[in-house]
């Protein structure tokens, strides 16, 4: 017997039986996963693309197309009420107004998922992450205390309208040379909320003020792919990936510098009075620990939270919608000079355009309304978590279920809007020049969480927006070979960075 022989065919055997052995269990692991989210899946659940194990749809997130798109073209093939999943975590998304106006106006729809990344860095919750009873405290108080210091009221208009009239001062330093103008509407925007938040407002120049715009500016841009960091529990455990880290790292400066600046605050009173949101948020807290009362809002963890919350949505949003509006202006020249013909009817060059003069400025508050649908800038909207079991055109929604509203769709329905991909403000107007709203318009959101600074940013809008046209003409730099109206994605939908010249109007 050949002894040597035998010996490999016995290795060679065993090799083969490992090899078998791993394969198996390789197929075993595989054959129980797809079983399990079968077999977990709930009966008429809404369609979608069949995702791969662990990962699921992951791959919506991949580079090249935007996660909103993606998704969009989608509804082709799954309807307008469709489920993904991103790391097991499914995901319901709406497309059509009125499946998402009926849907979102309901209580079972009301909450919010929690933020895993922000939870493990900063405890408490704002206005954006609060649900149930809590965030019904918070909105409370923060309308009544938003509406206390006159904002989105008229006698707030003079405040707008100081600060706009400083940004136009900046730029005429620039005597009609290219600049970049993110920084000074930024500048300009956070200005405001500053004023309310924190009761004053910052030179441009002060190193505070431009800290303060940089970490949030950090955060904006990590933030990618509508939340979805943020949503699905496994990237907080994942935090040594260079994408989350990113995020995380942002996350961690920017509520470091809010905590800075609430400590700077508290040492900076002088007066008994309360003057901003921080100075009522710390006044009503002392008063209902005199009654013995217990807040679900009114917590010292949670100030941290509602200042990132306004100072956030108060600014980076309508500051990117005004950048929004530029970039329209110097694509569309002939539009511009249109708004600028209607501003000087009204005013007669003799004065600045004000909230009063709306009515007879019809084209212009079209532009707006349009510069806002072609901008989007939260295509996915700020995600809603369902309470309760509940039910969706027919599907059925367990609790606890993420449920987003592709607003990009709806803003670019060819069923709604007759050309969509074209800047066509006629759309607000009726056949006799009069503004028409159209409700399908939803750039603040729809239903009970609607977004709660929407007076105040329609106001900002639209001086900012007059004032600028009425003294200058934005016009495209000769350096620059086209006007690009393309995007990038992150917190917000913004226009990639470019350059305008502001040419001073006799």
């Amino acid at each position: 017997m050949d002894y040597d022989n035998l010996g490999l065919t016995m290795e060679v055997f065993s090799a083969w039986k490992l090899l078998l052995d791993a394969r198996t269990l390789v197929l075993g692991i595989v054959v129980f996963l797809v079983l399990f989210r079968y077999l977990r899946r709930p009966r008429n659940r809404p369609p979608g693309p069949w995702g791969l194990p662990i990962l699921g749809n992951l791959q919506l997130l991949m580079p090249g197309d935007t996660l909103f798109r993606r998704i969009s073209k989608l509804t082709d093939r799954y309807g307008k009420v469709m489920s993904i999943d991103m790391c097991g975590i499914p995901i319901v998304v709406l497309h059509g107004h009125d499946t998402v106006k009926e849907a979102f106006s309901r209580y079972e729809l009301s909450n919010r998922p929690p933020p895993h990344i922000t939870e493990s860095i900063a405890s408490g919750v704002g206005i954006l992450a609060s649900s149930g009873e809590q965030w019904t405290e918070i909105r409370r108080f923060s309308m009544t205390v938003l509406r206390g210091l006159g904002v989105g009221k008229s006698r707030f208009e003079e405040n707008i309208s100081t600060e706009a009239e400083i940004l136009v001062e900046e730029l005429k330093k620039f005597n009609s040379k290219a600049f970049d103008p993110r920084h000074l509407i930024g500048n300009a925007v956070s200005n405001i909320i500053c004023s309310v938040v924190f009761g004053k407002r910052f030179q441009y120049t002060d190193p505070a003020f431009k800290r303060l715009l940089k970490v949030l500016n950090d955060l904006v841009l990590e933030l990618q792919g509508g939340g979805m960091l943020e949503n699905a529990p496994i990237f907080a455990k994942l935090k040594m990936l260079p994408f989350v880290r990113k995020y995380v790292i942002a996350t961690e400066n920017f509520f470091n510098y809010i905590n800075i600046l609430l400590k700077e605050h508290s040492k900076g009173q002088s007066s008994d009075l309360p003057q901003d949101f921080i100075d009522m948020f710390e006044d009503e807290q002392k008063v209902k620990e005199r009654q013995g009362v217990k807040s679900l809002a009114l917590l010292p963890e949670n100030l941290k939270h509602i200042v990132g919350d306004l100072f956030g949505a108060g600014s980076e949003t309508t500051a990117t919608t005004l950048r929004w509006g530029m970039l329209y202006m110097i694509a569309h020249p002939e539009i511009q000079r249109r708004v600028q013909k209607e501003l000087d009817d009204v005013t007669s060059r003799n004065r600045l355009p004000r909230i009063s003069d709306k009515p007879e400025l019809p084209y212009t508050e079209a532009v707006l309304c349009e510069i806002q649908r072609m901008g989007t800038i939260v295509p996915l909207a700020v995600p809603h978590m369902t309470a309760e079991d509940t039910t969706i055109e027919g599907y059925n929604i367990p609790k606890g279920t993420i449920v987003m509203s592709n607003i990009w769709h709806n803003h670019f329905d060819p069923l709604v809007w007759e050309e969509p991909g074209q800047f066509r403000p006629e759309r607000f107007l009726d056949k006799d020049g009069k503004f028409r709203p159209r409700e399908e318009l939803i750039p603040f959101g729809i239903g009970r969480r609607i977004c709660l600074g929407e007076h105040l940013a329609k106001m900002e809008l639209f001086i900012f927006f007059t004032h600028l046209l009425h003294h200058f003409t934005l016009k495209k730099p000769d350096h620059v070979p086209a006007v690009s109206l393309e995007g990038k994605d992150g917190l917000v939908w913004s226009p990639a960075s470019f350059e305008v010249c502001a040419t001073a109007r006799e």
